[in-house]
């Protein structure tokens, strides 16, 4: 589908609903009624728009420099299109601090936590070299075929569509992109540590949710700068997520080590999950290129040292033939084994809750 219209595309950027600004961090209410329903999936991009004449829109595939910018969206599974719901926008060359005057994140919470009873949210970071459409329309079908409706019904699973349609090999572009879309990247989670640490909210709210994030192959580079640079900026880290999973990690194998990003990040998730398979002939290809080993082919380094809260799961015996189609790199959604293993992980979760 080359492009998308919202139900009441409100002339797009032409015309704001809900102008709200202050010193950092400009927000914009695009859509008054959003409405996360079982056939939406949420996302939220960094990408440019191209609006046209007749109020159509999509976003750009070529997006390599910073935008500061982040649009929150629903795709709708029923219809093949997206919602365009609010605009968030840095305005500052420093991550965010601020408090943010109107953060959609309440009302994600509100309609999915308080409406339809979701208390589980799962927010995906892709790779690099995926055009817009393998991000969100073609990951959310697979993603949907895969794990089902049920897991629909129960959980929210919200995908962040990041960087630029190339080559995976262009590794050296993935970095300088990975390095802008953190900075991106830092508005979400800036909003997210906001909305958690609402102490005056939880009081009349209840608070029995659980917040993972998953991110894969060069989606873990783009993490690790954003925490290299949130450190510099000597911004606290928060507890925001109940697990963190690392998949086709590129990151280096030291990163858990004392001084390094990953160091202290039981300030920010009670558990890490590291996925490891020796088999991504991706990974070892980069490894070879920039005499680098990576964590997501080799596990980080000096396991027995690891913290308990941190699990290295070696996956290299149950990659199949369908799986090595990538290079042994896609096999997220191809392998029906690791899809039941966090499955399983999703439905421990959904149980403690209910």
């Amino acid at each position: 589908m080359n492009f998308y219209r919202t139900k009441s595309l409100l002339v797009l950027s032409i015309i704001f609903t809900g102008f709200l600004a202050n010193a950092q961090i400009e927000t914009t209410v695009l859509n008054q009624s959003i409405k996360w329903e079982e056939n939406k999936v949420p996302f939220f991009t960094n990408r440019t728009i191209i609006v046209r004449d007749d109020n159509s829109f999509d976003f750009k595939n070529s997006t390599t420099k910073q935008t500061n910018t982040l649009y929150f969206c629903n795709y709708n599974f029923d219809t093949d299109s997206i919602e365009l719901d609010y605009r968030a926008v840095n305005l500052s060359d420093k991550y965010p601090v601020e408090k943010t005057k109107h953060n959609v994140l309440y009302e994600m919470y509100e309609n999915n936590r308080l409406k339809r009873g979701v208390k589980n949210f799962y927010f995906i970071v892709g790779g690099y070299g995926k055009s817009f459409n393998k991000q969100i329309n073609s990951y959310m079908r697979r993603l949907k075929t895969n794990y089902g409706d049920s897991l629909f019904n129960k959980a929210v699973i919200c995908v962040f569509a990041w960087g630029t349609e190339e080559d995976a090999y262009q590794y050296y572009n993935a970095l300088r992109a990975s390095k802008r879309g953190a900075a991106d990247f830092a508005i979400f989670q800036h909003m997210l540590d906001e909305f958690l640490t609402d102490s005056d909210y939880f009081k009349t709210h209840p608070k029995d949710i659980t917040v993972s994030i998953l991110f894969c192959s060069m989606g873990n580079e783009l993490f690790r700068d954003y925490l290299i640079s949130r450190a510099e900026q000597k911004i606290p880290l928060v507890k925001t997520y109940h697990r963190i999973l690392f998949v086709g990690s590129v990151a280096p194998r030291n990163e858990f080590e004392k001084g390094n990003a990953f160091y202290n990040l039981h300030e920010m998730t009670d558990t890490v999950d590291v996925y490891v398979n020796s088999k991504d002939i991706l990974l070892k290809m980069s490894s070879v290129a920039h005499l680098k080993n990576r964590m997501g082919n080799k596990g980080p380094k000096n396991p027995e040292k690891l913290l308990p809260y941190i699990n290295v799961v070696d996956i290299k015996d149950v990659i199949n033939l369908q799986d090595m189609k990538g290079l042994g790199h896609d096999y997220l959604l191809t392998n029906p084994v690791l899809q039941d293993e966090i499955l399983e992980s999703i439905k421990h979760n959904l149980e403690q809750k209910e």
